[in-house]
């Protein structure tokens, strides 16, 4: 995964989670995974949206259609502007040498002019060089909050999709599903379990899968109720 410009200096500029797939994102909205899909493979210019609230997945998408975008030997450039708006805005600059540009909380930018108009012109250059553009935000582009009204409309140019938050049950397929890809075994009952006891954001309950999932390759243990009492002891 090629990075350029300034941010291949940056520690913080790809910090993509390699578990991430499309495969393994539990989504009713088959149009949303083909289009998803299709962003990855295509170099024909598009723009799309993803928004929904925290824990809905939007990360998740972003980084899985980097890694698959990447099996295409692209160039990509993953833009984490929870992080990366503590630096300079200008750190943007050349940039538009990617043919994939993933831009994720982009509400970040309500109140950073400087930034907004650096992703203005970052998404203008990348157009024009027929590039693909895949934002993220916590809200549709009109509610994000944002100064520059030439950003909000290009924000607009393609599909808005909005990701809803998972029932209880995808919770579970998607923490089963993350065990099998660790090849661990974890049945309904003790998903069931961890989604009870501990937050329901299903980024945290991922950290507490990786726990157990470090505690049973060290004692040689199945996932269980007693064994995830005993791991968080005190906690559940």
């Amino acid at each position: 995964m090629p990075l350029t410009g300034k941010h291949a200096q940056l520690p913080l500029a790809l910090n993509i989670n390699h578990s991430s797939s499309l495969e393994n994102f539990i989504c009713a909205d088959n149009f949303l995974i083909d289009s998803l899909k299709q962003v990855a493979s295509d170099q024909n210019q598009s723009v799309t949206y993803l928004w929904g609230t925290s824990g809905s997945g939007k990360t998740h998408c972003l980084q899985a259609v980097c890694q698959q975008a990447g099996l295409y030997g692209r160039t990509i450039s993953y833009l984490p502007l929870a992080e990366l708006t503590q630096y300079p805005a200008n750190i943007l600059e050349g940039m538009e040498a990617a043919s994939l540009v993933c831009v994720d909380d982009i509400h970040c930018l309500s109140a950073q002019a400087d930034w907004q108009q650096a992703v203005f012109n970052l998404f203008n250059s990348v157009y024009q060089g027929g590039g693909n553009l895949l934002f993220s935000g916590l809200t549709p582009p009109r509610e994000l909050g944002l100064s520059l009204a030439d950003l909000v409309s290009r924000l607009e140019w393609g599909p808005v999709f909005h990701l809803s938050g998972l029932k209880d049950e995808q919770k579970i397929e998607a923490l089963k599903i993350r065990a099998r890809e660790r090849g661990l075994e974890l049945e309904n009952e003790p998903a069931r379990f961890l989604l009870n006891r501990f937050p329901r954001n299903l980024n945290a309950l991922f950290e507490v899968l990786d726990k157990l999932d470090q505690e049973s390759l060290v004692k040689q243990r199945r996932i269980t109720i007693p064994f995830i009492r005993e791991v968080f002891a005190g906690q559940v």
